[in-house]
Parts: C-alpha cells; sequence; structure tokens
C-alpha cells in the first residue's frame, strides 16, 4: 500500500473521530429543554465545532507537509534515467531507485578517481619534462626573486658560477645533473664575480628594465676571464608589478677567442697585403729616383743646358717628396688615435668640405647637392673634416670625364624610431662604381685602384670613424654609381662602447 494511501486514510480516520465527537456533543446538548436553553451550553458548542474545523485543517496542512519530501523524491525517482519493473509499489521503487543512482555515482567516482590520477601523473610528467628540457639548455638560467636571492639555477648556470657555488652551505649546494634547485643565496653573492651584471639584476629589479644581448665579463678566483652573453627580463604578475628577474647567459667565451683568432689572422694578412703594397710603392718609387739619378749622371757629360737639368732635379726631389708623404701618412695611419672631443656642427664640416673641393667641382662641370639632416654631436672636427674631404675627393675622382651624369650627393639623416643612437652621412656619386672583387678590399692600406695614389685614404677614414664610435660602409656599388654610409653616434660613448670599439 502506498504510503500516501495511508495518510490519506489516516486523515479520513481523523475526521471520522471528530464527526463522531461533534455528534456525541449535540446528543449531550440536546437532552433535556431546560438545558438546552443553558447560554454556556451553546458557549461550549460553538468552541468545540470551530476547534474541531481548526484542528481538522491543520491536521491536513501538517500531513501534506510531512508528505512533501516523500512526493518529491518520488518525482524524482520517476524522472531518473533508471527504469524498474511496474509491478514495484511506490516505496520499492523509491528505494531501488536510489539504490541504483548511489551505485552508479560511485561507479562515476571512481572513473573520476582514475582520471585525477592520470591528470596528476601527465602533470608531473610535463613538470619532470620541463625542468629536464631547462637542464639541458645549452643556456645558463639562474631565478631572482623580488627580495633579491638566487632561487633556481640550472646546471649550465652552476658550472659557470661553480666557483662561487662552492661556498654555499649543503643543503644549498647545486648537483649540476639534477635540474633545478632550490637556493636562497643573495644574487649579489652569487655574481660577485661580475659587477657589471649585478647592477643590470638591480636595475631589472627596481625599475622593470630589461637588457638583450649584452656582454658581460667574469673573473674567476684563479685569474681567468671568461665572456657571458647575458639576457635579463623582469617577471611580472598580472598587475605588472615586479616579483623577479630571470638571467639567461651563455659562455662566450670560446667564440671570442676563436673571434680575436680569426680578426689577428685577418689583421696579419691584411697587414702582409699592405706591407707588399708598401713595397711596391716604395719599389715604384725608388725605381723613378734610380732612373732621374741616372739621368743626372748621363747629363753630367753632355752640353745639355741647366733648364733640362732642373727639370730632371725637380722630378727626382718630387719623388722624394712623395715618398715621404707615404712614410708620413703610414706613420699617421699606424699610431693610436687621440681624439679632441667637443660640440661640433655635422652641417658645418660637411659645408666646408664642400667648399673645399668646390673649385675641382666647377672645373670638371660636377654637380654638388647637399641636403638632410645634420645634427651637432661630439667629435674631433679636424679629423671628421679630414674623413669626410677624403670622401667627397674620392667621388670627385670616381666620375669620369665622358660620364653622361655628373652629380655627387650628400645626405645627412638620424636614424628611425625610439632608439636614435646614430647620425647617419651618405656620400654617392654618378661614376662606374667599384668592382665586386675590389670591394672587401678598399679599406686595406695601400690598396688602390688609381694609376698615382698608394691607396691609404679610405683606411684613414674608417680609423678615424671607428674611433668615434661608428663605422663606413659601401651601402650601394654598381655602374650607376657608389653609395659609402658613414655612422657616427649623437652621444658620447660610455666606457663599455669604448672598450668594444677598442676591440676592432
Amino acid at each position: 500500500m502506498r504510503v500516501e494511501s495511508r495518510a490519506r486514510l489516516f486523515i479520513a480516520l481523523l475526521i471520522g473521530v471528530l464527526l463522531i465527537t461533534i455528534g456525541l456533543g449535540i446528543v449531550l446538548i440536546a437532552r433535556p429543554v431546560e438545558r438546552a436553553s443553558s447560554p454556556a451550553a451553546s458557549y461550549v458548542f460553538s468552541f468545540l465545532i470551530v476547534a474541531l474545523v481548526f484542528g481538522l485543517g491543520l491536521t491536513f496542512l501538517f500531513v501534506r507537509w510531512l508528505l512533501r519530501p516523500y512526493r518529491r523524491m518520488v518525482e524524482a525517482a520517476r524522472g531518473s534515467p533508471i527504469h524498474l519493473p511496474p509491478a514495484k509499489s511506490e516505496s520499492e521503487f523509491v528505494v531501488e531507485t536510489f539504490q541504483a543512482l548511489v551505485e552508479q555515482l560511485q561507479v562515476k567516482e571512481k572513473e573520476l578517481a582514475e582520471l585525477h590520477a592520470l591528470e596528476r601523473r601527465r602533470a608531473e610528467r610535463s613538470e619532470r619534462f620541463s625542468e629536464r628540457l631547462i637542464a639541458n639548455i645549452p643556456s645558463g638560467l639562474v631565478a631572482v626573486n623580488s627580495s633579491g636571492h638566487v632561487t633556481s639555477a640550472n646546471p649550465y648556470a652552476v658550472r659557470i658560477f661553480s666557483e662561487l657555488d662552492k661556498g654555499a652551505s649543503a643543503d644549498q649546494r647545486l648537483d649540476a645533473e639534477d635540474g633545478l634547485r632550490a637556493l636562497e643565496i643573495d644574487y649579489r653573492r652569487y655574481f660577485a664575480s661580475a659587477p657589471r651584471m649585478i647592477e643590470m639584476v638591480s636595475d631589472c629589479l627596481s625599475t622593470g628594465k630589461s637588457f638583450r644581448r649584452a656582454e658581460v665579463d667574469i673573473t674567476l678566483p684563479d685569474g681567468r676571464v671568461r665572456h657571458l652573453g647575458l639576457s635579463i627580463s623582469p617577471i611580472t604578475d598580472t598587475e605588472r608589478a615586479v616579483e623577479g628577474a630571470l638571467c639567461m647567459m651563455t659562455d662566450l667565451t670560446e667564440v671570442i677567442e676563436l673571434r680575436e683568432r680569426m680578426k689577428l689572422q685577418e689583421s696579419l694578412a691584411n697587414l702582409g697585403e699592405m706591407a707588399a703594397g708598401l713595397a711596391h710603392e716604395f719599389k715604384n718609387s725608388l725605381a723613378t729616383i734610380h732612373g732621374y739619378v741616372q739621368l743626372l749622371d748621363a747629363q753630367a757629360d753632355t752640353s745639355l743646358s741647366q733648364d733640362k737639368r732642373r727639370q730632371t732635379l725637380d722630378a727626382t726631389l718630387n719623388e722624394v717628396r712623395l715618398l715621404a708623404r707615404l712614410v708620413t701618412d703610414f706613420l699617421n695611419f699606424a699610431k693610436p688615435q687621440t681624439l679632441s672631443l667637443s660640440r661640433i656642427s655635422l652641417r658645418s664640416i660637411i659645408d666646408d668640405c664642400a667648399s673645399e673641393i668646390l673649385p675641382h667641382l666647377t672645373d670638371k662641370q660636377i654637380e654638388l647637392r647637399v641636403e638632410g639632416d645634420f645634427p651637432d654631436l661630439p667629435g674631433d672636427e679636424t679629423l671628421l673634416r679630414s674623413a669626410f674631404s677624403n670622401l667627397v675627393r674620392n667621388a670627385t675622382e670616381a666620375i669620369e670625364a665622358d660620364s653622361q651624369r655628373r652629380l655627387i650627393s650628400i645626405a645627412g639623416s638620424i636614424d628611425a624610431g625610439p632608439d636614435r643612437r646614430y647620425a647617419n652621412v651618405r656620400i654617392s656619386d654618378t661614376g662606374s662604381g667599384i668592382s665586386a672583387t675590389d670591394l672587401h678590399r678598399i679599406f686595406i692600406p695601400f690598396f688602390t685602384t688609381k694609376s698615382r695614389g698608394y691607396g691609404i685614404g679610405l683606411a684613414i677614414v674608417q680609423k678615424i670613424l671607428v674611433a668615434h664610435g661608428g663605422d663606413v660602409a659601401v651601402e650601394k656599388s654598381d655602374n650607376t654609381g657608389t653609395v659609402f654610409r658613414c655612422r657616427l653616434p649623437l652621444a658620447a660613448q660610455t666606457a663599455a662602447q669604448k672598450m668594444e670599439v677598442s676591440r676592432l
């Protein structure tokens, strides 16, 4: 029998009892007439009727309130995906339905636990792979937190700073084969052998500044020096607040040593070619002088006029002067360059060079154009005027007499973008250009393709611009002409930049 049906039977029985009670009350009241006329009996009877009706309503509502959860359970059981035989009673249906649901929930819970364990194992494998990946990258990685402590370092970084790691305590010491390990060492102590690196990390932690492709030197306790390529980036949260610094480094010692050896080999090769050119010029001049001396000796036994002998002697002296100038220029090129820096106007230097060469341009009917932006910058005015005059003179000599277009253009500009570091000067001509085989040799002293001249001008130009922290290069050269591009820094060099220039 259904529970709800039993509840309804209970309500019916309760109503029957109430009706019987009411009937008995009526019988009691209807007995003698003298008692029927009593007001108290009427009041009692009325109160009894109202109390019985009110109690009946409360009982009915109470029973409905008690049966509401049960009805909801029945409705939920009927709406479940569990289908039971129709012969089951309502209570049995509800109980068996919820038992089946509990069994399904237990199965799902077991499956969920298995999935959770699988994801945990996958996360652990991914974490171990990430650690191994970081541990085996061919670069050093050091993490510094916001309080200035080195929190982790991979084996490559440990090998770089192995001498410093020996002073750590037993719980701080790293095993180079274990990947990233926790540390609590102040970065100033850990990077004690690289003061420049300490400055960069401090700047990154305080201002969030990044450093890309910097080079620093570290000195080991045995006096050996290592050269590191370094990049430092801030570690920030979602609010862009700096939480630490990440240092990526590579040991460039072998690369730099190899580069220095290659530079030495290249310098020796250039020195050999320069010596060959110098010997060639000396040989030509000495042969000319020897010829003139023999001519003077032959003229001594003849009746030639004094003017003829004077011409021969003047020609001999010119060759001697040319040889002396050659030696002087070579000594000027070979000795260290000392700059006398001051704030100069690049436009004034270019205008002076143009005025100096203007008569020669007029004779050859060559047009000269000066345009663009020429800023003020620190430099040696005398040396820069010599360098640009040499380039303009070379451009003039590159334009042949039968050239259809005769134009020399000097254009000035400043680097675009926020990092405006250099002023650029481009000197272009409409000559026949430089052959591809000679382009890589034009800055070598005493290399020249001219019939007269000993080829040291461009070498001196390069030395002057490099001494200022700039450079010179051929930007374009073909049958329409040649473009030389010169760069000069807008600001004075730092100590690190001067050191880098001194390596060139």
